[in-house]
Parts: structure tokens; C-alpha cells; sequence
């Protein structure tokens, strides 16, 4: 064999490495969010262990509710969670269509709860509530959550609760 066939052979294999080990690195942390993400909703939302944030998030942590800050840190984020955990004692929430783009996941969800307690400021009205939402999360390159944007239908939930919306006044 000539030399030039031996780099060529020893190019290709060195190429064909490097992408076996790029996708290697790719599912590892593909299973990292993949399980982060399912500690964060079995063990942080369902399970109401606010705890379990400390090993999930980053310091910086924000949380984005239609777009409004409702948490800017970990500590924030667990009073967050228990306003919805005293209003709502047996929420559920369950995800569907997760998919992992980088260090992004994007997920369809639903929730579900009955409001038997004060929800914020809130009383308790009884009524069970089934909202569904997505939510984009963002996770650091050691597979932290950094950023998680949230959005569903806040009226729907309301009028779910028997609250109305009335009419403006128009003079």
C-alpha cells in the first residue's frame, strides 16, 4: 500500500471516530435533560418536593409566565411552585411531545387540581381545573435549568375556577 492510501485510511477512521464520539456526547446529555426534565416534573411539580430544585436549577434560574417574571432564583421558584401547591393540594401535571433540540427542551403539558385551598390571594372555590400549556426550558452545559418560559390560556383557568369577565364600561 502507498502512503497516501494509509493517511487516507487513517483519516477516515479518525473522522468516523470523532463522529461516534460527538454522538455519543449528544446522547448523553440528550438523557441528562431527559431525565433532569422528568425530575422536575415527577419529583418538583407532582411529587411537591421543592427540594429536589436545588440539584435542577442554576443560580440564575428564571422563570417566565406569559411572559412575565414570576421567579428570578431557586427560592423564589419554590414559593412560586407553593402558591399553586396550597391552592391546588393534588396537582398533576403531565407532559407530552418532549423534544430536545441542544440544550432546549420544548413540551407540550397538562395540569390538572382541584382549587380546595387559597390560590394567591384566591379563595378556595372547589372546582376541579384541566389546563393544557407549553413550556420551553433551557439548561446549561452541565445540564442545569437556567431559563424555563411557560405559557397557557390564565382565563381559561379562571373561568375554570367560575370566575366571569364583565364588560367595560364604554361613556
Amino acid at each position: 500500500m502507498s502512503k497516501s492510501v494509509i493517511h487516507i485510511f487513517i483519516l477516515l477512521v479518525v473522522i468516523t471516530a470523532c463522529k461516534t464520539e460527538n454522538k455519543s456526547e449528544e446522547l448523553s446529555m440528550n438523557d441528562k435533560l431527559s431525565n433532569n426534565l422528568n425530575v422536575f416534573i415527577d419529583s418538583c411539580w407532582n411529587d411537591q418536593n421543592v427540594s429536589e430544585l436545588n440539584e435542577l436549577v442554576s443560580k440564575n434560574f428564571v422563570r417566565m409566565l406569559n411572559g412575565i417574571k414570576v421567579a428570578g432564583n431557586e427560592n423564589e421558584m419554590a414559593a412560586h411552585m407553593n402558591v399553586f401547591f396550597t391552592g391546588f393540594p393534588d396537582l398533576k401535571i403531565q407532559y407530552s411531545d418532549a423534544h430536545i433540540e441542544g440544550n432546549k427542551i420544548f413540551m407540550n403539558w397538562e395540569c390538572t387540581g382541584s382549587n380546595t385551598g387559597v390560590f394567591g390571594e384566591m379563595r378556595a372555590t372547589g372546582k376541579k381545573v384541566k389546563i393544557q400549556g407549553i413550556s420551553h426550558l433551557y439548561f446549561t452545559e452541565e445540564g442545569k435549568l437556567y431559563k424555563e418560559d411557560v405559557y397557557y390560556n390564565e382565563l381559561d383557568l379562571l373561568q375554570q375556577l367560575g370566575y366571569t369577565l364583565t364588560s367595560p364600561v364604554l361613556e
